[in-house]
């Protein structure tokens, strides 16, 4: 093969071009901290790396909401439990409003403090979420679920559609909830029926007009709204149970993908310095060696 001054100097060239390449690449990929600079590096490791983002994207998506469910849960709880102890107070009310051996102005005494309850029921039927959002409208979230009519009964105001969010494989959990649902009508004897508010004004207005039947009457139906309240409190601890289960598997999943996704992307900087430094080292051998190189003739380069 003939070689001439020109080969040399266009493989020492190309030799250190090379070099400068790989060295420029080293420094970059160090820069940023990652393995790939541009998908034209690496299809196939590229590819990899987008879908495993997609999915860990897709995954805290799927925490967030659950994170925002529980929160809710969390403070319907703090609602229906205190409902849930202001109703016991007004069957113990109830109870002794019922004895007939109280007058009319002992059992007006009770009525006043059950009104009171009453009042402190309808402003937790009332209560938000930490964004400000009604817990008991349904999905009319920014509608109060409970208002005056203008006559002194409380109505509903909120709908009654149930909105359910995945908390695993197959399988939902009720996200919104109506008023009308914790908050239940109680069913009586005589097949008649009034809301829970209704109940309850009826209940005080008996024991304010001393009339025994109708308190008893209301101590069932009393009865029925602390078990509806149960009911619902259970649900919502039941809820907060499933979701939380499904926010551990979705930080466990999360966690795995992240790992996965460091390894492919991620540059392992110890190697990468070492490298960095042997290419560096090549570099200046390279160039020290063109130097020598450029100074020579062919003939002396031959016989060298």
């Amino acid at each position: 093969m003939k070689i001439s001054t020109s080969f040399l100097f266009d493989r020492a060239t190309n030799r250190m071009s090379t070099l400068q390449n790989q060295l420029a690449t080293t420094q970059a990929q160090l820069s940023v901290s990652k393995q790939v600079l541009s998908p034209s590096d690496a299809p196939d490791q590229a590819a990899a790396i987008q879908r495993l983002k997609g999915e860990v994207q897709r995954q805290e998506s799927h925490s967030a909401l659950l994170k925002n469910a529980l929160n809710r849960y969390q403070a319907e709880e703090t609602a229906l439990s205190s409902a849930s102890d202001i109703v016991i107070r007004l069957k113990e009310l109830g109870v002794q409003a019922s004895n007939d051996t109280l007058g009319l102005d002992d059992r007006k005494t009770i009525g006043a403090e059950m009104k009171a309850l009453r009042d402190q029921l309808l402003s937790l039927g009332n209560s938000r979420d930490d964004s400000g959002n009604y817990l008991f409208s349904g999905t009319r979230v920014k509608t109060p679920a409970f208002s005056d009519d203008g006559s002194g009964h409380a109505v509903y105001s909120g709908d009654q559609t149930q909105t359910r969010i995945p908390a695993g494989v197959e399988r939902t959990v009720q996200y919104t909830r109506a008023g009308t649902d914790v908050f239940q009508r109680v069913v009586r004897p005589d097949g008649s029926s009034a809301g829970f508010f209704d109940a309850l004004d009826q209940m005080i207005m008996a024991v304010n007009i001393s009339n025994t039947k109708s308190i008893q009457q209301g101590n069932a139906d009393l009865e029925q709204m602390h078990n509806a309240l149960s009911l619902s409190l259970a649900q919502t601890g039941s809820d907060q149970k499933v979701v939380q289960s499904q926010l551990d598997v979705l930080d466990e999943t999360s966690l795995r993908l992240k790992s996965s996704l460091s390894e492919i992307e991620d540059l392992d900087y110890a190697e990468a310095v070492t490298r960095m430094n042997k290419e560096m080292m090549a570099l200046q051998a390279a160039m020290g060696s063109f130097s020598k190189i450029s100074g020579l003739s062919l003939f002396d380069y031959i016989q060298g």
